[in-house]
């Protein structure tokens, strides 16, 4: 163990002066894109950092929190198959979390999945990371139908759990105001923000990725994302589509699959019947382990997104080194600050002329990293770190203290 890390260990350490807690992580719906990263990293420095309490970890099977090593033969911990019909999966959620509960009997509930959990025997701290639930529609993209119902449903279940909460979990101060605003929520709030993945960190392999040697001496601008409507990847055709001789030198590096919406496989075909297919390069899913050698081959990291809660994609690019090409909207500055250059997500030629601008000025693109730097460096914290300051705050609305922030 080195200095720092031994630094570290003793600084967190203070987190263990309280009494132990039976605490509840509820997570079984924190199984992919942003929710996946902050679930996995919140679960494992929990059981790292303050191992004396006892934990009932409820989390989605077969979605790497297999992997954390957690100490089943002191906590309980559940790995749920996700069910695929919606009442399956609503049955569940009203009725079997509130069950499981009820049979821990914890001293309080922290619930990562943007809900509540029914019971009432116990204080209940809420982490709302669905930016869906407190923007307006306008950034939502083209959603269908279902899923709009849906997002109805958890926005109006989500306002009744607010009710029964005595802490809400907010990522930015941006979502802190506007949940408050939305929700009209009066209680108390703390903000838990999100920090570079530890098995993004942990990767030193920075080799050339295959997919991209074809494009060797071209401006290469990384989109690391899921298909999701609110991130407005339909845009970047649209301005390749209108602007193709003045961004012949550009590629765009896209990293998703036909199959995670019905509208991702339309995407991908009008990429092809467009003839677009060698300026808009789809490599599919990426691995953590790979995800370097894609930032230090790629001349920026670039998201048009029209919604995020926050996006730990931008501490990645900024741990890396990478400059930010991103949408000029609430949440993206308030991660970002001056380490992005910004642009209107629903305006073709304002996103072009901002890659034009980004490949035209070679100092640019040191400056936003140099920035980006310094904005990690210093405003964001380690997950451990954040774990401490969460752990504190459910101590406090146990015994009814003041929280954090």
């Amino acid at each position: 163990m080195n200095k720092s890390t031994r630094n570290d260990v003793q600084s967190l350490s203070t987190t263990r002066g309280s009494s132990p807690l039976r605490l509840a992580v509820v997570a079984h719906t924190c199984n992919t894109a942003g929710g996946l990263s902050v679930g996995r990293s919140l679960v494992s420095s929990l059981h790292r950092i303050a191992p004396e309490n006892v934990y009932l970890f409820l989390l989605p099977a077969n979605a790497g929190y297999e992997e954390l090593g957690l100490d089943e033969s002191r906590h309980r911990v559940i790995y749920r198959r996700r069910n695929r019909s919606l009442p399956g999966r609503w049955w569940f959620d009203t009725f079997g979390v509130k069950r499981i509960l009820g049979d821990f009997r914890p001293d309080v509930v922290l619930s990562l999945a943007t809900q509540g959990t029914g019971i009432r025997s116990c204080p209940q701290a809420i982490l709302c990371h669905d930016p869906h639930m407190f923007y307006p529609t306008r950034h939502f993209g083209v959603e269908t139908l279902s899923r709009k119902l849906i997002k109805r449903y958890l926005k109006w279940k989500l306002a009744n759990d607010l009710r029964h909460t005595q802490l809400l979990l907010c990522q930015t101060s941006v979502t802190q105001t506007r949940l408050r605003d939305t929700f009209h929520y009066t209680g108390k709030t703390a903000i838990c923000p999100n920090a570079v993945a530890r098995r993004v960190t942990d990767v030193a392999e920075t080799s050339d990725p295959e997919p991209l040697a074809p494009y060797a001496g071209k401006v290469k601008l990384f989109c690391l994302t899921r298909y999701y409507p609110h991130k407005n990847l339909e845009r970047i055709v649209d301005v390749f589509a209108r602007y193709r001789e003045e961004l012949c030198d550009v590629v765009v590096v896209l990293t998703i699959a036909a199959d995670q919406h019905v509208r991702a496989g339309r995407l991908l075909r009008r990429i092809h019947d467009l003839g677009l297919s060698d300026v808009i390069v789809n490599v599919g899913l990426l691995r953590q382990s790979e995800l370097a050698g894609y930032y230090s081959s790629c001349q920026a990291l670039f998201l048009p997104t029209l919604l995020e809660s926050f996006s730990g994609t931008y501490l990645e690019a900024m741990h890396f080194g990478v400059p930010i090409l991103t949408s000029d909207l609430d949440f993206a500055h308030d991660v970002c600050g001056p380490a992005a250059l910004y642009f209107d997500p629903w305006n073709t030629e304002a996103i072009k002329n901002a890659i034009v601008r980004f490949k035209s000025d070679p100092s640019l693109a040191h400056d936003l990293a140099s920035k980006g730097e310094t904005q990690l460096r210093s405003k964001f914290a380690s997950w451990d770190q954040i774990a401490k300051t969460l752990l504190a705050d459910l101590h406090s609305i146990v015994r009814k203290e003041p929280v954090s922030a």
